[in-house]
């Protein structure tokens, strides 16, 4: 070391003179070959020929794999992963997805948070659980059906707007989605099950799944309406199970799948569900199990929300089965502080819900978090509103997305 530290600079920087003056002259001749390579064709065909005879000698073995013309039989839907999401539907007719995983959990009466970016005079009016891989039918105001994947909807971030429903289904300029429903995975249970309409004049009507199966991309007509009535929900139902429709002021009824009649035709009107007072519309149609399995009672529980955010949970068999086409009995008592019913539906106590608001948030909390209260009662606050923000959809998280 110290003999290193000796020697002069000098002495130093003249021991690698040679090294570079050897570095320079490969490096120049390197040049020299690659433009004479560049610039002559037949030397480039022989430098790939040398290429391709170098690799034939390293790797002698036969091909094993063919390269031929054809057309694969490529679904891209298996490229999609499965994942829960939910999906968003606005009055001015945008949409988006976004992962469910997005929206946590939040104790009973919090603010929750942004689900969506709306723009004046527009407000979220559907909300969805599904899965990536779901097929969902859109029902427009005109009595339209249209089926699309539930990942060919835009995906967005919880504060982007979405992207118009115009541009991803045939909607004329005088139509809207008005109801939105998942289809069973399971097609080959679809022969088995049935599909029930309600409209919000308290009009009912029972079709065979299988009438929905094959639609066009231009849509399917699903059901006839009057000009002031429109579909306010569609679900599908099996014939041992019950109905349960709901008001906008807090009216309920209950009766059987059985007692509707299976209409043959996608045309028609269908029959009276609910005998509605004036200026009173439908805001809800459940479907609901029997109250005993196997001869013991199940544990279940009507879930009503109101548009100022109060809501509670009563159990089910306080709903009583009656006949079709009845004026209901109170379901909540929709007074000053609660406002009008914005949802209804059957719930476990270990069910999850998410409520939507016009303003775009959305809070996500556990139905144990609700207290149960019989049938003629106000309920306690789910979600805190300002100025003039309002509940507009509330849906329950289905624990079987994936």
């Amino acid at each position: 070391m110290n003999s290193i530290l000796e020697l002069r600079l000098q002495k130093l920087t003249a021991l690698g003179i040679n090294e570079i003056e050897a570095e320079i002259k490969k490096l120049s001749d390197l040049i020299i070959q690659y433009k004479k390579i560049l610039n002559s064709r037949k030397e480039l065909l022989k430098v790939i020929d040398n290429d391709l005879n170098l690799i034939k000698e390293k790797y002698p073995n036969p091909r094993r794999t063919k390269i031929i013309d054809a057309i694969l039989n490529y679904d891209i839907e298996e490229t999609i992963q499965k994942e829960s999401v939910i999906i968003t539907v606005t009055l001015q007719g945008y949409i988006k997805r976004g992962a469910l995983s997005s929206v946590r959990a939040q104790k009973r009466g919090g603010k929750g948070k942004a689900g969506i970016k709306t723009r004046e005079q527009d407000s979220v009016v559907q909300t969805l659980s599904v899965n990536t891989h779901t097929s969902v039918l859109f029902f427009s105001t005109e009595g339209l059906v249209y089926k699309l994947k539930a990942w060919k909807i835009p995906e967005g971030t919880s504060i982007s707007r979405g992207k118009s429903l115009y541009n991803i289904l045939p909607l004329k300029n005088h139509q809207s989605i008005s109801s939105i429903m998942p289809l069973p995975e399971e097609k080959s249970e679809w022969k088995n099950l049935n599909i029930v309409f309600a409209t919000s004049k308290g009009k009912i009507r029972k079709n065979s799944l299988e009438d929905f199966i094959n639609i066009n991309a231009s849509g399917k007509i699903a059901m006839k309406l009057d000009p002031d009535d429109k579909i306010i929900g569609v679900k599908i139902c099996r014939e041992d199970q019950d109905i349960i429709l709901s008001s906008l002021n807090g009216k309920s009824i209950r009766f059987n799948v059985e007692k509707i009649r299976l209409f043959k035709g996608r045309s028609s009107k269908g029959i009276r569900g609910i005998n509605l007072k004036e200026k009173d519309l439908i805001v809800s149609l459940s479907t609901i199990d029997k109250d005993t399995k196997n001869g013991k009672k199940v544990d279940k529980f009507i879930l009503s929300i109101t548009e100022n955010g109060f809501g509670k949970r009563t159990a089910s068999n306080d709903f009583r089965v009656t006949n079709r086409g009845g004026k209901g009995i109170i379901g909540i008592v929709n007074s000053s502080r609660n406002g009008n019913v914005s949802s209804s539906f059957p719930v476990f106590e270990g069910d999850e819900i998410l409520i939507s608001t016009n303003k775009g948030r959305v809070i996500r909390v556990a139905v144990k978090e609700i207290r149960i209260a019989g049938r003629n009662t106000q309920g306690v606050r789910i979600i805190r509103l300002s100025g003039d923000e309002k509940v507009v959809s509330a849906i329950k998280i289905d624990d079987n997305l994936l």
